[in-house]
């Protein structure tokens, strides 16, 4: 049976508590039993945060008393002058996933309707659902793309969203720039494009850009960051839209939450620290290349990846790759129906690449009986 995101806090709080060594200006976790399980199944950073980041963390204990209003302002600030936009134009969530939500109450209002790629990171859709939004889901195409075509001609006169994943989460593919400025050209001037950047510094393709350009435009563009993947800062909760100022506003009124001290001196330190961004940048995309090179080798197909993950095709139910994986004490994504025979699998340390693929190569060899 999978195992739930519950019942690996226990061994994800175990990976993000051991002290991390600085190597090349990069943080790697020393492998041995001791450490738990390799966890690769949340796309988590196992680099993060940065030094910088973990030594603006410990100071901020002093303050820990003062309400942050100051801090946020500062960091909208920076984020500002990162993004090369004014400062009106910047929302700070507790994660970009409070602003998911926010957004999620926007579409719900009156009966609103959303549409989104299938599959697709589900925070957003789960929870306009709930709130009592439609959400029209639109099937990927067959390279596991977000079809972009049948998206827009999904749209109707109740549409109040479309949210594009890019890259996409689970499939890990990623949309043109271009692409993404013809489509949000064609859509009503009252349809707002959500467009989820979470994974857009783990892209290598040329065309593959952030659409944060086009929040100047007439129409309603919001573009969300998060300081979870590249920062590795998952467990800290704090992310950003970038938008109209009067959208951004908006969005603000339904946050529910704001981040705290440490997490918002954190990311104004990480975001200075460019030298290590770059480093575990690097280290990523060199282990995800060795594991699309051993998936090609071993004959398994997967989606062309842009993020700091893989999607692939066990060939076989997913349960059979995860026990045999939890056996040796590795963790893999979940299901993402209906792709039931596919792996979500994370890009680790280069010792926790090394393992996974070690464990890939005796799950290939395995006999055909034990399939």
């Amino acid at each position: 049976m999978p195992l739930s995101r519950r019942d690996l806090l226990s061994a994800s709080a175990l990976l993000l508590a051991r002290p991390l060594a600085a190597a090349s200006g990069a943080a790697t976790r020393p492998s041995s039993a001791a450490a738990g399980p390799i966890v690769l199944a949340w796309n988590e950073n196992p680099y993060g945060p940065s030094p910088a980041a973990r030594a603006s963390m410990r100071d901020a204990a002093a303050d820990a008393c003062r309400y942050p209003d100051d801090d946020a302002a500062a960091l909208a600030t920076a984020l500002a002058r990162h993004e090369g936009v004014g400062i009106e134009h910047v929302t700070i969530g507790t994660g970009s996933g409070e602003l998911l939500h926010a957004l999620g109450l926007s579409c719900a209002r009156a009966g609103g309707e959303l549409i989104a790629a299938q599959p697709t990171y589900a925070e957003l859709p789960d929870y306009a659902r709930l709130l009592g939004a439609t959400v029209r889901s639109v099937p990927v195409d067959k390279a596991l793309r977000h079809d972009l075509s049948a998206m827009r001609a999904a749209v109707t006169g109740r549409t109040r969203a479309v949210y594009l994943c890019n890259p996409n989460n689970p499939t890990g593919t990623a949309l043109a720039a271009g692409a993404i400025a013809t489509f949000i050209a064609s859509l009503p001037d009252a349809v707002t494009t959500i467009l989820d950047e979470a994974y857009i510094d783990f892209a290598d393709d040329p065309d593959v850009r952030s659409a944060a350009q086009l929040i100047e435009g007439h129409q309603r563009v919001v573009v969300l960051r998060t300081f979870s993947k590249l920062h590795g800062m998952a467990g800290a909760r704090v992310g950003y839209a970038l938008t109209r100022p009067d959208i951004a506003a908006e969005l603000a009124s339904l946050c529910m939450t704001s981040p705290n001290v440490f997490a918002m001196r954190a990311a104004r330190a990480s975001l200075e620290d460019r030298a290590f961004l770059a480093d575990c940048r690097r280290r990523i995309l060199a282990s995800r290349a060795r594991m699309t090179a051993e998936l090609t080798r071993l004959g398994y197909r997967y989606a062309a990846p842009q993020g700091n993950f893989i999607f692939f095709d066990t060939a076989a139910p997913l349960e059979r790759l995860e026990e045999f994986m939890r056996a040796r004490d590795i963790l893999v994504g979940r299901k993402f129906p209906p792709y039931d025979t596919w792996c979500r699998i994370t890009i680790g340390t280069e010792p926790e690449v090394e393992a996974f693929l070690q464990a890939l190569r005796a799950y290939a060899r395995r006999p055909a009986r034990a399939a």
